[in-house]
């Protein structure tokens, strides 16, 4: 997922949708309010917790969990219904684009929320752990920068092509000859997003520790700077994105007009179990 992460940036707020799906349909026997558990062992991942600390955390997780169950699984219904009624004729990369904005919106809705959850837990922590977090944060932007930036652009392209066919089969199968080179060609012209990315997280990271510093009004200095990242972003970065949305839109729709009829049956398959998933979750108030 890491390498889905960075590799091209457009696939961020995709994989936050994806890991929703994912986490909702893995097994009939999964409730949605484990992830009142899950969140807090992944942030235990960047600073050691008290056990009364996961318990805050767990406890301040609720009104988020009610909010994305009761709110925004609804709007996860509607985009899986736009799909499909969209496939159902010849795509357009306009009404692809469409969706992932869609989707990149439903993202950052849940992003903005996290984060009001995380501000609001971060006052219960110690200078020490802070330090942790703040430390922990810096060894990823590290490893990423180590594991990424020293490929070469063949290898860049590479990894681009093998994600890019890894999404679209787990929804259509097996790919044929014809979408694959279609992938291929596509490769090609995106442009080289994990340096725009990575610079930009380290800018964000410099800011981020300073602000963690947790002088008076720090939660507000910190929501009001991630707000205003995203509007300060470098030319090269917005440039970059703009040109991998089109390109991804226009392989995506592509890629779907040539769709066997197995292929469309196993789509909208897929996006039926998704829909039924959703619904049993808003329907049972988190079990599945």
């Amino acid at each position: 997922m890491k390498k889905l992460l960075v590799n091209h940036g457009v696939w961020k707020s995709l994989l936050v949708m994806l890991l929703y799906l994912l986490l909702a349909g893995c097994t009939t026997s999964f409730t949605y309010n484990q992830l009142d558990w899950l969140i807090p062992w992944y942030v235990d991942g960047y600073v050691d917790l008290t056990r009364d600390q996961k318990k805050t955390l767990r406890y301040e997780l609720e009104p988020f969990l009610d909010w994305h169950r009761n709110e925004e699984l609804e709007s996860y219904i509607e985009i899986l219904d736009d799909i499909e009624a969209g496939i159902a004729a010849p795509l357009s990369a306009a009404q692809v684009l469409t969706w992932i904005e869609e989707i990149v919106a439903a993202a950052e809705r849940t992003e903005l929320t996290m984060l009001d959850v995380g501000l609001q837990f971060g006052g219960t922590l110690s200078d020490d752990q802070i330090q942790e977090f703040v430390d922990s944060l810096w060894e990823r932007q590290r490893e990423y920068e180590e594991e990424f930036l020293q490929r070469t652009e063949k290898e860049y392209a590479s990894d681009n092509y093998d994600n890019l066919k890894s999404l679209l089969s787990k929804f259509t199968g097996r790919l044929s000859a014809l979408q694959k080179d279609m992938l291929r060609d596509a490769t090609t012209k995106l442009c080289r997003f994990d340096r725009p990315w990575l610079a930009d997280s380290e800018e964000w990271l410099l800011e981020l520790e300073s602000l963690l510093q947790r002088k008076p009004g720090w939660q507000a200095a910190v929501e009001n700077a991630f707000l205003a990242r995203k509007a300060n972003r470098s030319p090269e970065f917005r440039s970059c994105i703009d040109n991998n949305y089109a390109v991804i839109s226009q392989v995506v729709a592509n890629v779907l007009n040539q769709a066997s009829e197995a292929q469309r049956n196993r789509l909208i398959r897929e996006i039926e179990d998704y829909r039924v998933q959703f619904q049993r979750i808003i329907q049972s108030g988190g079990e599945v």
